[in-house]
């Protein structure tokens, strides 16, 4: 690549806010929030901050494509979902890492299901991000000692989801109005959560004040950062580039982790601290993926910001 397109940019930043919003989430489990709980309001945060989106459409809706954003909206559900549950499963550095693997479902989605090529590179960073998945899940300790563990499913789980719905995003979106595109779609995903309400441990209003404030802390950086992705996928048509970029945030979450620990020490888990450089092995591994996809990724078509 001859220069860096300004618009990566944007994953750039929205890496930084999901490392982020994921240690607030942390934190608001530590106090008492559930899996669903974050979830459910996470979604209805999202689904909020989307809303005016589709105000702003200046192209024709197509309605008689509005199945597009409601099966786009069913990927993101799922794959949301089982990133909160990662993230109460397992460590926030063993997780976010792991979740970088999304880049590689872009691709592999974008090749299998639009059949975009798939450059050599990519290839090449798949291997080094299947490595980097090795290191991260041999320091995962929430599952049985001669299985994958159970964070590492998920958050592999996860990356899959986000990456199918991506890449529908990218091939969906310009054709049904960006914009309302995703405006419909995370109202979609908000609308889901409704069927998870009856199977709350605890109802919403029995959570105390801080654990509220953590909640929708987080809730709120992962809405800013989902803005971010989604744009910059759906108007830059380049989701490998985007979200290759976006796998920063395992690199983030790693040193937030570290600086958490400099600054309150004993209220990091044990585990965080025990295991903190083989995972930023598997970061650096991970980000050498990054750099070959990213090298390897097509010049941009832009429809401008």
């Amino acid at each position: 690549m001859n220069h860096f397109p300004s618009y990566l940019l944007m994953p750039l930043v929205a890496a930084a806010f999901y490392a982020t919003g994921a240690l607030f989430f942390k934190e608001a489990f530590r106090r008492g929030a559930s899996t669903l709980h974050t979830f459910f309001v996470t979604s209805w945060i999202m689904g909020f901050f989307f809303a005016p989106f589709i105000f702003w459409e200046t192209e024709p809706f197509q309605w008689n494509l509005l199945h597009y954003p409601v099966l786009t909206a069913l990927t993101f559900f799922f794959g949301h979902w089982m990133t909160f549950t990662a993230i109460r499963t397992g460590d926030v550095s063993l997780v976010t890492p792991i979740m970088g693997t999304k880049s590689i479902f872009v691709a592999l989605f974008a090749w299998s299901t639009f059949n975009k090529a798939i450059p050599a590179g990519m290839w090449m960073a798949t291997l080094f991000t299947a490595l980097a998945v090795y290191v991260l899940g041999k320091t995962d300790t929430s599952g049985k000692r001669h299985s994958m563990p159970l964070a590492t499913w998920l958050a592999i789980g996860s990356a899959a989801c986000f990456g199918l719905c991506d890449a529908l995003v990218q091939e969906w979106a310009p054709v049904f109005g960006v914009k309302a595109f995703l405006t419909l779609m995370f109202a979609t995903a908000a609308i889901l959560t409704l069927c998870l309400v009856p199977f709350f441990e605890t109802p919403l209003r029995h959570l105390k004040r801080k654990t509220w404030g953590w909640m929708i802390a987080g809730a709120v950086l992962t809405a800013q950062q989902a803005i971010l992705v989604g744009l910059a996928v759906s108007m830059f048509h380049n989701a490998t580039g985007v979200n290759v970029v976006y796998s920063s945030r395992g690199l983030w979450a790693i040193v937030l982790v570290w600086l958490s620990k400099k600054i309150i020490g004993q209220s990091l888990e044990r585990t965080e601290s025990k295991h903190l450089w083989w995972r930023l092995a598997g970061a650096v591994l991970m980000c050498l993926a990054i750099v070959l996809a990213v090298m390897d990724s097509p010049p941009a078509v832009t429809d401008g910001p």
